[in-house]
C-alpha cells in the first residue's frame, strides 16, 4: 500500500468478498472471513451492528430472524445472548453452531492476511456507538487498511470527527445521491465512493466522471465476470463481490479488461442488456 495513496491497490483489481465469501459459507462469520482468505480475496466487507452494551458485531439486518436462531432486533441482545445463537445452520447443516462473531474476533481473523477492509456501519444503539467500533479497529493497529462505509454519511461524518486518518466510503444505492458523494467525497484524499453496481452499469459516465475527478471508485455486487470487466473498463478497480473464487480465477481476464481500450463498445452492450437503475427499496448492500 502506498503511503501517499491510503487506497493504492496492489494490482489492476481488488477483489472483495461481500460479507465474507458468502457464496459458501454463512455471511457475517468468521467461517465466512476464512473461506475468503483460502479464495485469495484482496479484501473483505462485512457489516456491523451493536449489541445491548454497544459491543460491535457481525450482522447485516437489524433483526435476528434471518440468519441466525434468535429473533428481536440485534440491539436489544447482550454479546452473551448473540455468541450463544447459531449462524451457520440457516446456510447448510455443516455449518451449525457457527456464532455470530464480535467486530473485535473479525479483524483479528482478518489482521495481516487482507490488504484492506470493508466495514459497513449499519445500525447502532445511539450515534456514540461509532465511537466503540471505531476504538475496536484502532485498538487492534487495522486503521490504515480499514473503510468505514455506510448508507448513513452522518455516521461517517462522526467517524471523521473522531479520528481524522478515518478512510471513508459514500455508500452510493439510489442515483439520485451520486452528486452528492462526489461532492463529500472530492478534495478528499482519505474517501471514496461505493456504488450499486447497477447504477453504474445503467450509467456508465457517473463512474467517468467520478474518476475525472480523481475520487476513488468501488462498487457492489457484482457476481458475474462479464459484468466486473465492463465495470473495470469504465474505471472502477474495487469490484465486491459474493463468488469470490470465480473473479479470483479470472483475475487474469479482469487485468486484461482493465487496461484494454474496449470501454465504448461494452458500455454500449451494457447499456442494451443492463438498462435499469437501482432502486434503494430494492437493495441490500
Amino acid at each position: 500500500m502506498s503511503a501517499g495513496d491510503p487506497f493504492a491497490l496492489d494490482g489492476p483489481v481488488e477483489i472483495i468478498a461481500h460479507r465474507g465469501f458468502s457464496e459458501v459459507a454463512p455471511e457475517n462469520t468468521l467461517v465466512a472471513l476464512e473461506a475468503a482468505i483460502r479464495a485469495e480475496a484482496d479484501a473483505v466487507e462485512f457489516d456491523v451492528h451493536t449489541a445491548s452494551d454497544g459491543t460491535p458485531v457481525l450482522l447485516h439486518d437489524e433483526t435476528l430472524e434471518r440468519t441466525t436462531s434468535g429473533t428481536g432486533r440485534v440491539s436489544a441482545r447482550s454479546p452473551g445472548e448473540l455468541a450463544s445463537l447459531d449462524a451457520g445452520s440457516w446456510f447448510g447443516v455443516e455449518f451449525a453452531g457457527e456464532p455470530v462473531p464480535t467486530l473485535r474476533q473479525a479483524m483479528l481473523t482478518l489482521q495481516g492476511r487482507v490488504q484492506r477492509v470493508y466495514l459497513e456501519v449499519k445500525g447502532m444503539r445511539q450515534p456514540h456507538d461509532v465511537m466503540l467500533i471505531l476504538s475496536v479497529v484502532r485498538d487492534v493497529a487495522m486503521l490504515d487498511r480499514t473503510v468505514f462505509i455506510s448508507m448513513d454519511w452522518k455516521a461517517l461524518s462522526r467517524i471523521r470527527s473522531l479520528d481524522d486518518r478515518a478512510l471513508l466510503g459514500y455508500i452510493v444505492e439510489d442515483a439520485h445521491r451520486s452528486d452528492e458523494a462526489l461532492r463529500r467525497a472530492s478534495g478528499d484524499a482519505r474517501a471514496l465512493v461505493d456504488f450499486d453496481a447497477r447504477i453504474l452499469l445503467a450509467d456508465p459516465e457517473l463512474s467517468r466522471r467520478d474518476e475525472a475527478a480523481g475520487v476513488p471508485l468501488a462498487t457492489w455486487t457484482v457476481d458475474a465476470p462479464e459484468e466486473a470487466e465492463l465495470l473495470l473498463e469504465a474505471g472502477v478497480p474495487r469490484i465486491t463481490t459474493n463468488r469470490v473464487a470465480a473473479l479470483s480465477r479470472g483475475r487474469a481476464s479482469l487485468c486484461d479488461a482493465r487496461r484494454d481500450g474496449r470501454s465504448v463498445s461494452l458500455v454500449s452492450r451494457a447499456r442494451k442488456t443492463l438498462p435499469r437503475k437501482a432502486r434503494s427499496s430494492e437493495v441490500a448492500s
